[in-house]
């Protein structure tokens, strides 16, 4: 997610309100929901979801010249802020309120969206967790199998796309389908079942997309 800032535009939106990036947000103040925050307190991630399901955050923009953050150009690309962990797997950042993402970056441009819109915007950045009030008052680390809970909409799709990167040119052999309790359908030839079954076995992204599961079944016909 990138756009270009405004010139003379601060990179926290000087003089911009929060409506003006959608109309539903123009009596927002930017204030943390105190239920939000307690539920962040306590720990536990299901209360925490059902929270967040009907809670606005704020995700970070900041600005960069090539490719590094900048506090400074006002008419750099602006990114979505991210945290990339020592294993290389990206985590988006989320705040509760304007409060905790100024304790992180305060020049950082908050941009308000619903919590499970910011889920789908995670999963569009490639980015396997959702990383929560960084800096505090009570930081937490949302998984990949949270965040598909929490877009609260079907991911068999990017399992699919998914599937074509790690298949190769095994792809063209194998069909997909959606079925109507939710799981994936792979069709496989039966002279390639086993590595497409040991692909799928040892991808856990695969089933955090699909967590009704990923059936295999075999076909007659020999791999080209």
């Amino acid at each position: 997610m990138h756009e270009r800032a405004k010139s003379g535009e601060s990179d926290r939106g000087q003089g911009a309100k929060l409506g003006d990036f959608q109309s539903q947000w123009s009596d927002d103040l930017g204030e943390a929901d105190p239920r939000l925050r307690l539920a962040l307190a306590n720990g536990e991630i299901a209360p925490l979801l059902s929270e967040l399901c009907s809670s606005r955050i704020f995700i970070a923009l900041v600005a960069e010249i090539a490719g590094q953050p900048s506090a400074g150009d006002k008419s750099s690309d602006m990114s979505v802020a991210c945290l990339r962990a020592t294993d290389g797997r990206l985590g988006l950042l989320g705040f509760t309120g304007l409060d905790s993402l100024a304790e992180w970056n305060p020049m950082a441009r908050p941009v308000p969206i619903s919590a499970p819109d910011a889920a789908e915007a995670a999963l569009d950045e490639n980015a396997q967790a959702l990383i929560l009030d960084l800096a505090g008052p009570c930081a937490m680390t949302l998984t990949l199998p949270d965040v598909v809970a929490l877009s609260g909409r079907d991911q068999r799709e990017r399992a699919v796309r998914l599937l074509h990167g790690l298949l190769g040119e095994m792809v063209e052999l194998v069909s997909f389908s959606q079925r109507p309790d939710s799981v994936l359908q792979l069709d496989v030839p039966d002279s390639m079942l086993e590595r497409v079954q040991e692909i799928v076995r040892t991808n856990s992204a695969l089933h955090s997309f699909v967590p009704a599961g990923i059936a295999m079944r075999a076909r007659s016909g020999e791999a080209r």
